[in-house]
């Protein structure tokens, strides 16, 4: 996916994004705690992995498809894992 499109698809999912790091990241936050990721190997593959955060609880997790906030929330609360212990 292009870098544009990611921040389409972030916004159009509800997430505002937060250019600090536009060089290496497309970063999406919700102003709650959560986060979706997209690395640059995101921007050069057809099959990208986003990564979800929630700040407080100190979880994440990979998913394919961009979820809004509000389904971040519910993945991962259900499938999250401590930072660090995600897939590679």
């Amino acid at each position: 996916m292009l870098i544009e499109e990611i921040e389409n698809c972030f916004t159009s999912a509800g997430w505002h994004l937060d250019g600090s790091f536009s060089e290496y990241l497309v970063i999406g936050y919700d102003g709650d705690g959560l986060s979706i990721l997209a690395g640059k190997e995101a921007w050069t593959t057809d099959d990208p992995v986003f990564e979800l955060i929630d700040h407080e609880k100190d979880l994440t997790y990979g998913v394919q498809q961009i979820p809004t906030p509000q389904q971040a929330q519910g993945i991962l609360l259900e499938h999250g894992l401590p930072t660090g212990e995600g897939e590679d």
